[in-house]
């Protein structure tokens, strides 16, 4: 694991699927040809030897002195997925989720920003004979808008590409009640808060942490790659509305740079989490080594306490 990002009496811990799938650039970012350029275009973020974008798959436990909060799923293992990259993983992610010294009983909450296939996948596991909810005391929060695109024909239209994730990751745990569906903005408890963030799909939100000495905004989709921080007008070719996109792209990064917030994007390559300034058109980005603690996470001293481990 990369370590984890200490907010006082928060603790926010990467569960990383994998920490470096390799995509083409004109496959991501088809309205931007050529070779990106610049820091953006250097490792961890660029494979220059293959000319492929850098970005990882990576869910994000927030431990609270009240709460265990899991955002996102990421793609899970042993389904079947059109793309090769995500069919049938074994990706050994859950046995680095009760590496964290929690199981899956202590989650409490878990957030699907939004319903992609990368995001969802982990919300269900193989028991039985059929999928069924992983984290089953766990109520999950996801906005109506974002629920009802994807159930809509449009929705049904875009899975082509992907295969039937709802299927077999979203609809069991709504066949269980455990879906909650949230409006944008929720308060999820003292420290954790929904903030809209639409383009990228219609419903889709970001996640503001708030520990006792820091503060940090989950973006999940909102920009997959720092070449997006360079250029903060270019979205992907999986965006629903790429201009809506842009514009809460543009106005997330600017709340950022004004505030000093630090970021943790789903996609970017460890450490991920870092804070942005302005920079001509666009914005240089700092990691936040002060929040950053290496080593493997493990609960100490309390339900909301947690230590660095080199094992």
């Amino acid at each position: 694991m990369s370590g984890w990002f200490d907010l006082g009496d928060v603790a926010v811990v990467p569960v990383v699927e994998t920490p470096r799938l390799l995509i083409d650039p004109e496959e991501f970012f088809p309205e931007r040809p050529g070779v990106p350029s610049g820091w953006a275009a250097e490792e961890p973020w660029y494979e220059p030897g293959q000319g492929r974008l850098v970005f990882a798959m990576q869910a994000f436990l927030v431990v609270t002195p009240d709460e265990r909060i899991l955002v996102d799923a990421c793609v899970g293992d042993g389904k079947r997925r059109a793309r090769p990259e995500f069919d049938r993983l074994d990706s050994g992610w859950w046995q680095r989720f009760t590496a964290t010294g929690l199981a899956a009983d202590d989650v409490s909450t878990v957030v699907l920003s939004h319903l992609h296939v990368d995001h969802v996948g982990w919300a269900t596991r193989w028991s039985d004979g059929r999928w069924t909810p992983a984290f089953a005391k766990a109520r999950h929060v996801l906005t109506a808008p974002e629920y009802e695109y994807w159930r809509s024909a449009a929705g049904a239209a875009a899975m082509t590409r992907t295969g039937d994730y709802l299927a077999d990751s979203i609809e069991p745990v709504a066949d269980a009640g455990l879906l909650d569906l949230t409006p944008p903005d929720a308060e999820l408890g003292p420290h954790v808060r929904l903030c809209p963030a639409p383009g990228h799909t219609p419903g889709n939100t970001a996640v503001l942490v708030t520990g006792s000495r820091a503060r940090l905004l989950l973006t999940g989709d909102i920009l997959h790659h720092p070449l997006q921080l360079m250029e903060p007008d270019v979205s992907t070719r999986y965006c629903v509305d790429p201009g809506l996109s842009a514009r809460t792209r543009r106005r997330t990064l600017e709340w950022l740079a004004d505030t000093g917030t630090a970021m943790l994007p789903a996609h970017f390559a460890a450490p991920s989490a870092g804070r942005v300034t302005p920079h001509g058109s666009g914005f240089a980005f700092a990691p936040a080594a002060d929040l950053h603690r290496p080593g493997r996470y493990v609960p100490s001293g309390g339900p909301h306490a947690g230590q660095g481990s080199d094992d």
